[in-house]
């Protein structure tokens, strides 16, 4: 019988793009194609998997992604959020506690000017201020998500060991190719067969498959996996948490931080237009508000520096960026 918490793991490492992927899962699992498909599909029906798909560099697409938070009044806050959730580029976007209080990432291609349309859509949402923060130092991307666990580091997801340095031009069958990885992976015995059917991209699979497998090796994909729903798997609570640090401390830091399993993506910010003075990111994730605070401590016990907590009050939008369209 197939042991549904191996599947979890196993797909939110990664998912092979291959004609017949969920076959290859079951080789590697000791189990039935069917059997694979059926619990892919149960635990897509339960709440617990959001979606299989493709996990992007936005920079070697040609775009440019930012985390950006605006603070918006209370009353502007629903319509605010329903122009924010418009943008194709957008693809978290969150309630938070705190003087900024939207929070959501903005991928937009290169030639865009960032700040002008961040500007722009501050006056639109009439934002009260805003502030741009650009990762210049990305630690620790994700994690693996279970029941009854805690959250187990899932780093190696990310370490390609593929031609980094090969140039691959984004030209139309790479557009075409991501466009059909960016949707959810179906439940069938070839469901990348269905998937260029369903997009009406005239595009051979062994083409695709070959296309996927390169922007893999290159890092222009970063993974292919599944990404579970947090909330369903029972970690209901998590805070955005920045730091002071600079210098040795800061590397220090960074280094005990990203050995902690409950946080799940470390990075090093900086800010514009607005004066910021805590450029280390680190979100928290915790199955109670009260472990959430026990976590927090145990990361200042670490730190010993300035830090503010940002926690997520309300999700407004998270799926992945919609390239290309």
């Amino acid at each position: 019988m197939l042991d549904e918490k191996k599947l979890i793991s196993q797909i939110q490492i990664a998912v092979p793009v291959t004609k017949r992927p969920y076959r290859v899962l079951a080789d590697t699992l000791g189990t039935t194609e069917y059997e694979v498909i059926n619990t892919v599909q149960k635990l897509k029906q339960d709440g617990l998997i959001r979606s299989i798909a493709g996990i992007f560099d936005a920079k070697k697409l040609g775009y440019t992604s930012n985390l950006v938070a605006f603070a918006i009044p209370e009353p502007a806050i629903a319509h605010g959020v329903a122009i924010i959730n418009a943008l194709p580029g957008v693809s978290h976007n969150y309630l938070r506690d705190g003087a900024y209080n939207i929070w959501f990432t903005l991928a937009l291609p290169e030639e865009t000017n960032f700040i002008e349309t961040v500007q722009h859509l501050a006056e639109q949402v009439n934002a009260v201020t805003f502030n741009i923060f650009q990762a210049v130092l990305t630690v620790k991307l994700s994690a693996r998500f279970f029941e009854d666990d805690s959250i187990h580091d899932n780093n190696t997801q990310y370490a390609v060991t593929g031609k980094h340095n090969e140039t691959i031009p984004v030209d139309d069958t790479v557009k075409n190719t991501v466009k059909v990885l960016q949707c959810d992976l179906p439940c069938s015995e070839e469901p990348f067969d269905q998937l260029i059917a369903q997009s009406n991209i005239p595009m051979d699979v062994d083409l695709f498959i070959a296309t996927a497998n390169r922007l893999l090796e290159n890092g222009m994909m970063r993974s292919y996996r599944a990404v579970v729903k947090h909330h369903a798997m029972g970690f209901v609570a998590n805070a955005m948490t920045v730091w002071k640090a600079d210098g040795d401390k800061r590397n220090s830091m960074l280094e005990q931080f990203a050995n902690e399993n409950a946080i799940s993506h470390l990075y090093v910010r900086e800010a514009y237009p607005n004066p910021w003075d805590y450029p280390v990111f680190a979100m928290v994730h915790a199955k109670s508000e009260d472990e959430l605070d026990m976590i927090i401590k145990k990361l200042y016990s670490i730190a010993k520096t300035d830090y503010m907590s940002y926690r997520s009050l309300q999700e407004f939008k998270k799926e992945r960026v919609r390239y290309f369209e």
